[in-house]
């Protein structure tokens, strides 16, 4: 599902717990990086990462093994609280390995934020977000 404008920025600031990920992508890097912190701060709290309910996973990373995305949502953290796991300058090329954590998932694992630059309405990735049932875009 898409969110657009007004209900995007809002979103932002309380994301749905019950939404297994959000797709932040467009031109602007530090818009989307802005975006990115403001939705982790949401759903981990100022003391996410330092508890270790927060994992980064780089695309590249990601590339070489498909597992890790899986892995990390659902792993159990040491501290209780909510959790999200963020993919950083993905592509449509992982579409399927996000595809498949995002159709894996359940509530009570990591919430899945994936940011990218400016991909195309008719790319992979924006397609499996935008008609995703429950996941969100904002681009």
């Amino acid at each position: 599902m898409q969110v657009k404008g007004r209900d995007a920025a809002a979103y932002l600031k309380r994301p749905d717990p019950a939404a297994p990920g959000l797709l932040i992508s467009g031109e602007d890097a530090m818009r989307v990086a802005r975006a990115r912190a403001d939705v982790v701060a949401a759903l981990v709290g100022p003391e996410g990462e330092a508890e270790m309910r927060l994992t980064r996973i780089a695309a590249s990373d990601l590339r070489k093994d498909a597992a890790l995305l899986s892995d990390a949502t659902r792993a159990i953290g040491f501290f209780p609280g909510p959790r999200a796991v963020v993919v950083d300058d993905a592509t449509d090329g992982l579409a399927d390995v996000i595809g498949a954590a995002l159709a894996e998932w359940r509530p009570g694992d990591a919430q899945i934020v994936v940011t990218g630059g400016a991909l195309t309405a008719r790319g992979a990735l924006r397609k499996l977000f935008e008609g995703h049932r429950a996941a969100r875009a904002i681009t």
